[in-house]
Formats: structure tokens, sequence, C-alpha cells
């Protein structure tokens, strides 16, 4: 089945984020934990809108159709259909009324007409290719469109990909004779996420001192003055982690920020930032800081 778009890798990345837009601002826990909730309400809110474009897009393409030129292999596609069917949540943070916005889409159509659907290298669903050629090519590789949703909102600039993803993901995993099954994710699927964030960031906010403190002595050739803002964000949010929850295997965590910083840091980083953690984790368990229990214990 396809991925969740909200897992523990993302809120992972989200708090990061959180703490190295803050690190030089003042610190206001409460107004952190707001903000992330109100974040991940805000990447359902994409997918909510990439698929209203889908059906205007459609809707437009109907509209426009003539008897010379019909648009059959769009209106007939049985995955534009499926999506242009699905019910999306009534309750949502940001809405966008394409029709007031229809030069985005006049762009996407222009861009159908003048490039041709490539036939090389396809798979014998043809209709699944076109899908996602059109939603991948046409749709998703315009300018206009692209600076357009990333002015909606800070955050969609890192949703759009794993947004795009999800949805081709449905295309290519869901059976479309099995509509009723599949329900859009609202927020409250993931109930546990986002306690796990909140928590998260919590506990970075109210102990940032101390965490910082735990990179004293222990970051060869460097003081905490000279880390990247990046890599002391992941850092300090891997340590809080490694401290504050003790169901979470240390494997994991470490394995987790070091993934996370070979996306979002320096080639380098993941390479400084395992020795880091390899030595604080040495250090914080001999000491007893780091505490496991439970399922913590797994190795």
């Amino acid at each position: 089945m396809f991925f969740k778009i909200i897992n523990r890798r993302y809120v992972r990345t989200r708090v990061i984020q959180f703490v190295y837009s803050n690190l030089v601002l003042e610190d206001n826990s409460d107004r952190n934990i707001l903000d992330f909730g109100n974040s991940l309400s805000n990447s359902l809110d994409l997918l909510y809108c990439s698929i209203d474009l889908i059906k205007e897009i459609k809707k437009h393409f109907l509209s426009n159709q003539t008897a010379k030129k019909t648009f059959e292999i769009i209106l007939d596609n049985p995955y534009f259909n499926f999506l242009s069917d699905l019910n999306i949540p009534t309750k949502r943070g940001i809405t966008i009324n394409w029709d007031l916005n229809s030069n985005y889409i006049n762009d996407i159509k222009k861009r159908y007409i003048e490039n041709e659907f490539p036939q090389k290298n396809k798979s014998k669903n043809k209709d699944l290719d076109f899908f996602i050629y059109f939603f991948s090519e046409i749709i998703w590789s315009s300018e206009i469109l692209y600076e357009f949703i990333q002015d909606q909102n800070i955050t969609w600039t890192d949703d759009i990909p794993m947004i795009n993803s999800y949805i081709v993901s449905i295309a290519k995993e869901h059976d479309l004779n099995k509509k009723s099954m599949f329900k859009i994710p609202e927020v409250n699927n993931y109930k546990n996420e986002i306690v796990f964030g909140k928590k998260l960031i919590k506990q970075v906010f109210d102990n940032k001192d101390k965490l910082k403190s735990f990179l004293d002595g222990r970051i060869p050739n460097w003081d905490t003055e000279r880390i990247a803002q990046i890599d002391l964000s992941i850092l300090i949010s891997a340590i809080a982690e490694l401290i504050y929850f003790p169901l979470i295997p240390v494997k994991v965590t470490i394995n987790e920020y070091i993934e996370i910083s070979k996306e979002y840091s320096s080639p380098k980083s993941s390479v400084f930032i395992n020795g880091v953690l390899d030595k604080i984790i040495k250090d914080l368990t001999d000491d007893g800081t780091i505490l496991k229990t439970g399922r913590g214990l797994i190795t």
C-alpha cells in the first residue's frame, strides 16, 4: 500500500525546521507547538488543493472540447476520473479557488497541447502512463504554478514533492475497482505522529541550552558557535529524542537523523553528525542520562 503522508521521518524533519528557524529567535515553546500542529494540517491542505486542481483540469478540458478536439485521453482516463470523484474533507485550513486562478489551468492546457506524450519505455498500462506523464511533466513542470503554490504557504515548498509522490502512488497502487475502500487522509489519522512531534518540540525548546551543552568537548576541532545552524538543529533534536524518548531505540534515532542530514545539510554533514552522536550516545549511556526501556532496548 502507498506510504503514509505524515510519518515519523516527516515529523522529525519538520521539528528540525522549526528548531532551525528559532535558533536565533526568542524561544516560545507554546507558539512553536501550535505552529507545528498547523504545519501538519497545511501539508494535508496541499494534498486537497492538488486533488481539487485535478478536478478543475478535467472540468476545464470537458468544457473546451470540440468535435475536432475531444480530449478523450484525459476525460476517459480512469485515474483522472478516480481522483476527480474523491470526496475532499470540508474542514480545511487553506483552500484555492481555481476558478479565480484559471490562468494556471490555461497554462497547463497550453503546455499539454504543445508537448507530445512520449511513447518510449512505457508499460502495458497506457492510461496510467499518461496520467503520470500529465501529472508530473505537464502539471508540476509548470513554473508559474509551482511558484504560485509556494506563495500560498511557506511550508508547502518542502511538501510539494511528498504530496506529488503520494498522488502518483495512489494511481500506481490502489485498485480503481475498490474506490469505496480508499479514504482521503485527514489530520485525525495521524494523532500518534502529532503527539510525538509536539512532545519532541517541547523537549527541544524547554531544554535547548542543556542539549547544546552536551556538545561541549565532543566536537573535534570545533565549538558549538561554529557548527552550521542546520547541523546544530539536527544534533540537538537527535539528542532530545535520545534522552526523552526511552521507548525509541538508539539505532532508530541515529539512523533517522543521519538520513535527514543527507537530504538537508552538506554532503559531509552525515559523517560529522554520525561521529558526534556516537560519542554522545556512549558518554550519556555510561552516565545514565540516556536510559532506554521496553522497545527502546532493541539493538
